[in-house]
Formats: C-alpha cells, sequence, structure tokens
C-alpha cells in the first residue's frame, strides 16, 4: 500500500468486497496526514488539493505503516492554533467500521455517535477509506424504504426496491402466489375466531351489549401490535445484535402503562356514558388483557421470523394480526365468563 503520508490520499477502493458492505461503500481520496504534522500543514493541503478530495469534513491521522491513528474534524483544525501538532489535537477514541461490515450497521456507528463519516480499517487497523455523509444518507433513505415496503406486507422488499418485482411485470399466477396464502390463513382465522365467539354464546345471550364491544376489544389490541411491531422491525434492521430478552421487558413495560391508561379511560367514559358499573368492569378488564398479550404477537412472532432467517415483516400482516384476533376475542370472553 503506497506511503499515505506521501500521498495524503488512499487508492480507490477495490471492488473485492460484497454488495451492501463497508468496503463495497467507501472512498479512498480523503485527506490524511502524519501524526507529526502541524495545523498549518493541513491547511496548505486542504488549500492546494480541496478540490480531489471527495469529502473534507474529517482529516485522517495515519502513520507510517498505514494505520489509522486518530482524526480531526474540520471544525477542529480551524479553532486550533497553526503551530499545533496533529498528535496533540486528533481524536484517539476512534469509531471504525470493518470492510465486512453490512451497510445497515455502518448507517447506525453514524447516528449513533453523530459523526458524518466512518472510517473503515481491516482487522490489523490498516486505514482503508471512508464512508462519507451522502453514502450513509442513502443508506439510511434505503433501509428505511425497505421496512416501509416490509410493513406493507411485501415478503421480497429488497427485490421491489430494485424494481426486480414490479407488479406491472409479473404474472397473474406469481402475484396469487404472493397474496393468497396469507389471505386463505386470514380466512381460517376469521372463521376459528366466529367459532370461539360461539362457544361463549351463554354468555352473550345474557348480557347482548357485550357484542358490542368486540370490534373496540379487537382494534386496541391490533392497534397496539401494529406500533410494537413496526418499532421491532425498525430496530432490528438498525440493530442487528439487539438485546432481544432487554428490549421484550422494555416494550412490556411500556405496553403495560398504555394498558393502564387505556383501561381507566374505557372505564370513566364508560361509567358516564353506560352507566353499568358491572359491565364496564368486564369491558376495562378485557381491555387490559388485550393490550398486554399484543407485546407477545407484537415482539414473538416477528422475532421468531427473523431466527429462521425469514423476512420478519411476513409477521407484521396476516400472522400475528389473526393470533391478536384470536387472543383478544378469547381473553375478553373467559373475562366476561368470570364475571358472570
Amino acid at each position: 500500500m503506497p506511503d499515505p503520508t506521501n500521498q495524503n490520499t488512499l487508492p480507490a477502493p477495490e471492488k473485492k468486497y460484497p454488495p451492501e458492505t463497508a468496503g463495497r461503500l467507501m472512498i479512498g481520496n480523503v485527506p490524511t496526514v502524519s501524526p507529526d504534522d502541524t495545523i498549518s500543514k493541513i491547511e496548505e493541503l486542504l488549500l492546494k488539493r480541496v478540490k480531489e478530495f471527495e469529502t473534507i469534513n474529517y482529516i485522517y491521522v495515519v502513520l507510517k505503516n498505514g494505520k489509522l491513528a486518530g482524526v480531526i474534524s474540520i471544525k477542529d483544525i480551524l479553532r486550533q492554533p497553526k503551530s499545533a501538532k496533529v498528535s496533540q489535537v486528533m481524536i484517539k477514541d476512534l469509531i471504525v467500521a470493518h470492510p465486512y461490515t453490512d451497510q445497515e450497521h455502518v448507517a447506525n456507528l453514524a447516528l449513533q455517535n453523530n459523526i458524518k463519516a466512518v472510517p473503515v480499517a481491516d482487522k490489523d487497523n490498516i486505514f482503508l477509506g471512508v464512508v462519507p455523509s451522502d453514502t450513509i444518507l442513502k443508506v439510511v433513505y434505503q433501509e428505511a424504504s425497505e421496512d416501509i415496503l416490509g410493513l406493507a406486507g411485501m415478503t421480497n422488499f429488497k427485490m421491489a426496491r430494485r424494481g426486480l418485482d414490479d407488479t406491472m411485470k409479473l404474472s397473474i399466477f406469481t402475484l396469487l402466489k404472493h397474496r393468497l396464502p396469507w389471505l386463505i390463513i386470514g380466512l381460517f382465522g376469521g372463521l376459528l375466531t366466529a367459532k370461539i365467539i360461539g362457544l361463549f354464546e351463554y354468555t352473550l345471550e345474557k348480557n347482548i351489549i357485550l357484542a358490542s364491544f368486540i370490534p373496540l376489544i379487537v382494534y386496541m389490541g391490533g392497534a397496539t401490535l401494529a406500533q410494537t411491531q413496526a418499532f421491532l422491525i425498525r430496530d432490528m434492521a438498525l440493530n442487528p445484535a439487539l438485546k432481544f430478552g432487554k428490549y421484550f421487558l422494555k416494550q412490556l413495560l411500556v405496553i403495560f402503562f398504555i394498558a393502564i391508561f387505556a383501561s381507566v379511560i374505557m372505564f370513566g367514559f364508560g361509567l358516564l356514558i353506560y352507566k353499568n358499573l358491572f359491565i364496564i368492569q368486564i369491558i376495562a378488564s378485557a381491555l387490559f388483557a388485550a393490550i398486554i398479550s399484543s407485546i407477545f404477537t407484537g415482539l414473538a412472532v416477528p422475532y421468531f421470523f427473523n431466527k429462521l432467517k425469514m423476512d420478519p415483516a411476513n409477521a407484521s400482516g396476516p400472522i400475528a394480526t389473526i393470533i391478536q384476533d384470536l387472543l383478544g376475542v378469547t381473553l375478553y370472553f373467559l373475562i366476561a365468563s368470570l364475571f358472570i
């Protein structure tokens, strides 16, 4: 590798790394300096060759053996005395990606650490290049688009994003194959839900008003489920090493308070409208149970899909919704039966 302290730039990165990795995204023509250089020398370098560099947000400090030693931001250069040495003012605690680091993780590093570019170094800390700010923004946009498409129920959203899964170009058979199985599952789920309601016919006969609250219980459970899934899919995309146990407990606490607030509001308004403490107790309790149950369908189902190396967005549609509907209705009538 050429001596970076002599060239002040790196050679263009080779296309030997897999797509969507730091090695494929990085650029090489960025300013590099030696720890013994002065701020004055950096200013001279930038004035002389600024048009050659693809980015000057940071100046990278590289040793003679090619190892990355530190970094200086353009702001810090303007604030330091011209006689100051690079080694005195550079940041040594670096955020670094490896050439095989996935692009999602690179973007996450930049966002979490509030940096405009991420340096790339190999296992020996040899400086290879930089993933610049504009590339990071493109990655964030791309991954966000994939998540949104996933939440819309597209099972192969990466292909769709690249224009390879265009609805107008696919055959009717392929479109049916993508959509019909999930709808059939939903159909059987609906039939099972109707069967469960039929099992509680006696309970409904004694208090027919309970039937009018079924949509409310099902909706609140489903809405909380949708929120929880959206957060999980996004967070798994941003942080592939997400600790599920800790994440589950935190989400459980949040949903617990949501269930408390929703039940209290339901109890208060229910008394004002229906003035029937007995019925309102059932509704408020069932509402609490339905919302709490969404933590399992909202987190466990997509996490299970992810562990099977399947697109977790599949769980955002019919599968988790069916399970949540069944849980909500079953819990509702079990609670009603206990009260009655």
